[in-house]
């Protein structure tokens, strides 16, 4: 059990006589407030709280984010409230506290909106600075050591929760050991069979691993000291997870993944390490394309190293790491390592800038869109990136499989924008062409040029997939004002109201504002897009026209009975393929050149500039229950159980499925082709909502035309 004297221990080099002093008190306000509360382990529940700030004093955080460690569930799970912190440890400490008490309080749930607004609240939460980041990192990572005390139904979530956000975080901060444990627990609890699997393989090659590991280390010392170069040297195995995934994305078995074992030189400058990298190579032939020079071209969160792969003395691919002693510092704990050398300084500036990694997630927090907010976050929290270059040598950081579209939006929204082509390395490349690390890459633009829709195919970046999305709604929004405008009009025309007189623009207008519309514009677009009903903008003018249905007991009819055209039903009609309506989308008739009345949804651009006199008025009978066939096309994760989860959601909502059908896009992705029964567009609606929800899932588009797999109907959310 650890015990006070530990974490003094460990602050003791670092931290004055005066600063020890106010951790002590800290120490001492904690136990009192937090007397007699326990942990799901039965353990004192102040454990967790030491247990954090020894994490931290691990890292060599200051004073302030120490004593923070200890305090951090006061105002939450005590009596004590922020008046008393900033009273006793000052506004500093207090701002601290309230920022990690604000992150702790966040529920990962289940429907975009919500879990978007969580990570909004996460972001802002910490104030920007860092250290509210760093002192929940260390919670979570005792809380994780401790996930077995969880009861069973919180286990995954929590597990989930963790690999999916804070793992990553501790990686975009630089905090290489803190990701790995991270990770390595959250797996043992989502996946136990495989984490078991690669367990026992582990065990079973350690000792020869070990083995080996002593002898290279042998040679590697014996052929520097023949060059003079004094090194420390290393060994280490890379983490369960990052096995696991390299298994999974290269389709390898355990016995093949190359980089298990790798070693690390720990030289005294950077002279040293090139020298270092030179006498390896000389002595031992590197693999061709496998190294990267990280001390010319850090990563964004500061990591720097050299990386190599040779061919060792006994055949096989050794990975070589070599740094600096203040480098491997940087390399295990990131961002945190900068208080290191802030508190060697005179000043003693307690906030360090955070890197680029970071501010970007930031950035973030902008968009209005949840779900797009959602897979801006998840895209900010990639890891595995590529080094590119500008026609200038400036050096670009995206992640691997961008995309020329990806680095032109990296550059400028504009760019991105008007791009019409690219040159890589002086040779044109189509847009599906993927970066490699080296490339140099210079944009084609014209300024008449705009997005298209195809270009989400190509990208991977936020950036990117927000800029092209925003443009092609730009320019569908004025379609769809177009539209609404058009056939709003030639209906009301019908009951005397001419849309282009004052008097009929001020009464729309008024209704806009009463329905919380932006303008008229949105009243139009909305219109378009059947999240208006004609009925009830019709009733606003006092016409005496209502929207009655007939009282009669429900009955399953086919669409000839159940839709109403001109006051009458029992008329032939026909469902157009070229929008595929659905019972509850708002309508309108046309008819036909002898196959009687097509019906369309009233946003179809089919409809647009036709014969208005061939238009006719045309409503559901809502007296009747009709069930409709509407095709849905899902992106998510190729994984084991996500069709069994899509149609278990589905069966929940009382909904049948009618056909499914997967096609593998990439590696990792599926689309997935579901055509369902549904009984109206509001159920649909609510379908999509939930499938939109689950967590492996990108998107969910409705689909329109019979076989139409790419044609998407816009996507409502």
């Amino acid at each position: 059990m650890i015990r006070f004297d530990d974490i003094l221990e460990k602050v003791n080099p670092y931290l004055t006589q005066d600063e020890i002093k106010d951790v002590t008190k800290a120490y001492a306000y904690s136990a009192k407030v937090h007397g007699g509360q326990k942990r799901y382990s039965g353990e004192p529940y102040m454990i967790h709280p030491m247990q954090v700030a020894s994490i931290l004093a691990d890292i060599k955080l200051d004073k302030e984010s120490i004593i923070t460690g200890l305090l951090h569930d006061t105002i939450e799970d005590t009596l004590a409230t922020r008046e008393d912190i900033s009273k006793i440890f000052g506004s500093e400490v207090c701002g601290l506290v309230e920022g990690v008490t604000k992150i702790s309080k966040l529920k990962i749930s289940s429907t975009f909106e919500k879990q978007a607004e969580d990570f909004r609240k996460l972001i802002l939460a910490t104030g920007k600075d860092i250290r509210v980041i760093l002192v929940k990192l260390a919670d979570r990572l005792h809380n994780i050591r401790t996930i077995k005390y969880l009861p069973e139904e919180k286990k995954e979530n929590f597990a989930r929760e963790t690999i999916d956000l804070f793992a990553p975080l501790a990686d975009r901060l630089g905090i290489y050991w803190i990701r790995t444990e991270l990770e390595d627990k959250c797996f043992e609890v989502l996946k136990p069979n495989e984490y078991k699997e690669i367990a026992k393989m582990f065990v079973e090659k350690r000792d020869e691993w070990e083995k080996y590991s002593i002898e290279i280390k042998n040679m590697l010392v014996s052929e520097l000291d023949n060059f003079n170069i004094k090194v420390d040297i290393q060994s280490r195995f890379k983490n369960f997870y990052s096995i696991y995934k390299k298994m999974v994305k290269k389709n390898l078995d355990f016995n093949n993944v190359l980089d298990v074992k790798a070693f690390r030189i720990i030289s005294e400058d950077v002279a040293s390490c090139y020298a270092a990298l030179g006498a390896v190579h000389s002595t031992w032939k590197p693999v061709p394309g496998k190294f990267k020079d990280y001390i010319a071209l850090p990563k964004s969160n500061g990591y720097q190293s050299l990386h190599t792969i040779v061919i060792g003395p006994f055949g096989d691919k050794v990975e070589v790491q070599i740094r600096t002693p203040q480098m491997h510092e940087i390399a295990e704990y990131g961002v945190a390592a900068h208080w290191k050398y802030k508190l060697n300084k005179e000043d003693k500036l307690k906030i360090v800038d955070m890197p680029d990694s970071i501010k970007n997630i930031f950035d973030t927090h902008t968009l209005s869109d949840p779900k797009e907010f959602i897979d801006a976050i998840k895209d900010e929290l990639i890891t595995d990136f590529i080094y590119v270059f500008t026609p200038k040598g400036e050096l670009k950081e995206l992640p691997v499989e961008s995309s020329v579209i990806d680095f032109a939006y990296s550059i400028h929204s504009d760019l991105g924008n008007n791009c019409t082509g690219a040159k890589v390395n002086g040779a044109i490349v189509p847009f599906s062409y993927k970066l490699v690390s080296g490339d140099t890459i210079e944009i084609i633009s014209n300024k008449d040029k705009s997005p298209s829709k195809d270009w989400l195919k190509y990208v991977v970046t936020s950036k990117a997939k927000t800029k092209i999305r925003n443009s092609i709604k730009s320019l569908a929004s004025k379609d769809s004002e177009k539209i609404g405008r058009e056939i709003l009009g030639k209906k009301l025309s019908k009951y005397g109201l001419r849309i282009t007189d004052a008097e009929v623009m001020n009464k729309l207008q008024k209704y806009a504002l009463e329905k919380n519309l932006r303008n008229l514009e949105q009243l139009y677009i909305d219109y378009s897009l059947s999240k208006i009903n004609f009925i009830n903008i019709l009733n606003y003018f006092d016409l005496g026209v209502k929207n009655k249905a007939r009282v009669v007991n429900p009955k399953v009819l086919n669409a000839n009975e159940a839709i109403i055209v001109g006051g009458e039903n029992n008329v032939m009609v026909r469902m157009a393929n070229c929008c595929s309506p659905i019972f509850g989308d708002e309508i309108i008739g046309y008819i036909t050149q002898g196959k009687g009345i097509s019906i369309h949804r009233i946003s179809c651009k089919q409809v647009v500039g036709v014969d208005s006199e061939r238009f006719v008025e045309t409503v559901w009978d809502n007296s009747y229950k009709l069930k409709s066939v509407s095709r849905l096309r899902l992106d998510c994760m190729d994984k084991t159980g996500i069709l069994s989860e899509i149609s278990n959601l589905i069966a929940q909502h009382d909904a049948n499925i009618m056909k499914i059908n997967a096609k593998k896009i990439s590696f990792s992705k599926s689309s997935i082709y579901i055509e369902i029964l549904v009984r109206n567009a509001k159920h649909l609606y609510e379908i999509v909502s939930e499938l939109n929800s689950i967590s492996d899932v990108y998107s969910v588009e409705r689909l329109y035309g019979p076989q139409s797999e790419f044609n998407l109907y816009e996507k409502k959310l």
